[in-house]
């Protein structure tokens, strides 16, 4: 219907047909290039069974309803998303290392944090080897936990050392003496 509404409206519009001659004739002429064009008369040819269907109001033709399956009796072993498991660990990083019930910012648990989106992101920059915007938030991650690390060196050792040696993070760098100056971490 929305088709033949929408021909008729473009029919009338274009200057293909003159609208007294619409609903007699099925062959219109275009006045300047003389290009033929099929113009279907607007009839009511609604079936018996689509006036029936519309009156019961029945379900449309096209809902597609899932046959009924025991997903338990099947064998099938669907892996968890990678983005799935990666926010789980990261929630379970939280629960390890916050110090409160509440913490959720200490730097205990945004090292641990950013040590599992690291890992998140390394795997995804092994598979993505031209991602260059994700290797630029790797490697701004990297350096935030360097820096919290160092921070956590500087004031809580014993934390530093748990920390390190549980998340499995290389010390080697942290722990040389820094180049004082315009040398920085050299």
């Amino acid at each position: 219907m929305r088709m033949l509404l929408a021909l008729t409206s473009l029919v009338l519009v274009s200057g293909w047909l003159p609208a007294t001659q619409l609903k007699t004739t099925r062959v219109a002429v275009h006045a300047r290039s003389g290009v033929y064009l099929q113009v279907p008369a607007p009839t009511d040819d609604f079936t018996e069974d689509l006036l029936d269907a519309l009156a019961a109001e029945e379900k449309p033709f096209n809902s597609y309803q899932p046959p009924d399956v025991d997903l338990s009796q099947m064998d099938v072993d669907i892996p968890p998303r990678r983005d799935y498991v990666a926010a789980m660990d990261i929630e379970a990083a939280r629960e390890k290392y916050r110090l409160h019930e509440n913490d959720s910012g200490s730097a205990q648990v945004q090292v641990a944090v950013l040590s599992a989106r690291i890992a998140y992101m390394t795997k995804h920059m092994q598979e993505n080897k031209k991602d260059y915007s994700s290797l630029r938030g790797l490697t701004a991650m990297v350096t935030r936990r360097r820096k919290l690390l160092e921070y956590l060196l500087k004031t809580d050792r014993a934390s530093f050392d748990k920390l390190t040696s549980e998340l499995g993070i290389r010390t080697t760098q942290l722990l040389k003496p820094k180049l004082g100056g315009a040398r920085g971490r050299r």
